[in-house]
């Protein structure tokens, strides 16, 4: 009987796993389940966990411990980790794929309701929504005769959108996209051209190139030494006024202190859904301005949508189980590229 090990917390697996799920998962093998191991589980903890189970399987998620080279080799019965989510540096040590683990996320299943939050905010932005929000629930007003023309509202339709990487989210944004009939730009290292014919997108040589021609910039690249602070000083200012910068994917790629001199000047107008610090702090600058869209980082799938993330791991272990090949496995350079 295969040996399954659910290293996740309790609070993931209540995210991404319907009781429905669980019970399915257990018809496929013996499951231990262990929602006590954690981020904060020590390397030897975790170690005697595997030992005292010997899985075949492992199934992971947010928060999970990390496991590496040598837990690996002391486990050699462990063939391949099911990932619950997206992200995996924090969780599976590039040496573990060297040595030949199968290795999966959830690879394409969320893209198109992370996609679909980047477009709300896309919309939110060109609409100004912020501001007239304040305006009509704390100043309640209507639409002052004597306004201010940075805040009429514009549409996306006809206007150039600049992507910053062509991941899976990326190119479901793209898709989202085809009905208000964009130029669509991309700046990728990562991008064919057959990528290119599919989804009608023009490469520029460089992030600069990017920035200066969009009127809307969707960052969804990875962070990575390369990418942390990539959107400069230098590339915002090459953005022509009243631009608009999306960010889903992670803050560290734009400089903060570069973006807030920006809108500072009244210049650009951005909507952000990560930062560089998070929590972000109570009185940090970005805070209050009004041509700036906040978010929590909640970019990711909606609830209503994460159990299909749930669903995608069952079926993976199901695949395994059969001999087929798995979805979604990620071999060392698609490791790399990511976050």
């Amino acid at each position: 009987m295969t040996r399954i090990l659910v290293a996740a917390p309790q609070d993931t697996l209540d995210a991404l796993m319907k009781p429905q799920e669980r019970k399915r998962l257990e018809t496929l093998g013996q499951v231990a389940w262990r929602p006590d191991l954690t981020r904060q589980t020590s390397e030897e903890d975790y170690g005697q966990a595997l030992a005292q189970t010997q899985p075949e399987i492992l199934l992971t998620g947010w928060g999970s411990p990390r496991l590496t080279g040598p837990l690996l080799a002391a486990n050699p019965q462990l063939k391949a980790a099911i990932n619950l989510t997206g992200e995996l540096k924090k969780l599976i040590a590039r040496e573990c794929l060297e040595q030949g683990l199968i290795v999966t996320n959830w690879g394409d299943v969320p893209a198109a309701s992370v996609a679909e939050g980047a477009l709300m905010m896309t919309l939110s932005s060109l609409r100004k929504a912020y501001h007239w929000q304040r305006e009509m629930h704390e100043r309640r007003s209507w639409r002052p005769e004597a306004h201010d023309p940075r805040w009429i509202p514009q549409g996306l339709f006809d206007k150039t959108v600049g992507l910053y990487g062509f991941g899976l989210i990326a190119r479901e944004y793209a898709r989202m996209l085809a009905p208000f009939q964009p130029r669509l730009l991309v700046f990728s290292g990562w991008i064919t051209p057959e990528d290119q014919a599919r989804y009608g997108v023009e490469t520029v040589s460089s992030l600069k190139d990017l920035f200066a021609q969009s009127d809307i910039v969707a960052v969804h690249t990875g962070l990575r030494p390369d990418t942390r602070h990539s959107v400069a000083a230098e590339v915002l200012a090459a953005m022509k006024d009243g631009s608009h910068l999306i960010n889903t994917a992670r803050g560290p790629i734009v400089d903060t202190e570069a973006l807030l001199a920006e809108l500072k000047r009244g210049r650009l107008f951005a909507a952000l859904d990560v930062y560089e610090e998070e929590p972000l702090p109570a009185d940090h600058p970005l805070r209050g301005l009004e041509n700036c869209l906040l978010f929590p980082h909640q970019g990711g799938p909606t609830d209503d949508y994460r159990f299909r993330c749930g669903v995608n791991a069952i079926e993976q272990i199901e695949r395994y189980r059969r001999g087929e090949t798995l979805r979604y496995r990620i071999l060392p350079e698609q490791y790399d590229r990511m976050t």
